[in-house]
């Protein structure tokens, strides 16, 4: 099963061969998508015949669901089935902004120990999704745990970052 956001394009591409296995080219090559919940038909339509034995067309899915699309070839070729799982891009944002807070965007560190020599050996690392947030410390995406241990010439030896929320 393919995962796909929804209203983003999403190409619809098949590869035909002969049963040798030869790429074949100039064929009538249609679709179906149909909802898996109740297969009732969303599109229907003809690929384009890209060469080489490759066909495409698009398609740009608008609701979250369950999604499968038959893909017909002419008779002496194989069918293909391909089921689609769309979803809105709401969980791919969060892990994204996760990201950029990582790397220095909205991040905000606190409650720091540092040892004798003034090394960092603990700290939470709390992220937020936008400068507003920060600083209101509202609507914070995920928090970590930072713990470091530094050798006897101060150099850190082993370091630990763990989502705590």
């Amino acid at each position: 099963m393919i995962t796909v956001i929804k209203d983003i394009i999403y190409y619809l591409l098949l590869f035909v061969t002969d049963n040798n296995g030869n790429a074949k080219t100039g064929l009538a090559v249609t679709y179906i998508i149909y909802k898996t919940i109740d297969n009732s038909i969303i599109d229907s339509g003809s690929l384009v015949d890209l060469g080489n034995g490759v066909y495409k067309n698009n398609y740009t899915f608008t609701e979250n669901g369950q999604y499968y699309i038959v893909y017909n070839t002419p008779v002496n070729y194989t069918n293909e089935i391909e089921t689609v799982n769309v979803t809105s891009d709401i969980a791919k944002e969060s892990t994204l902004l996760r990201v950029l807070g990582l790397s220095d965007e909205n991040k905000k560190i606190t409650d720091t120990v540092h040892d004798a020599n003034g090394n960092l050996t603990y700290a939470i690392v709390k992220l937020y999704p936008s400068a507003t947030d920060f600083d209101n410390e509202t609507n914070m995406l995920a928090s970590y745990e930072f713990n470091a241990v530094y050798n006897i010439n101060g150099l850190m030896q082993d370091m630990g970052v763990k989502r705590i929320s």
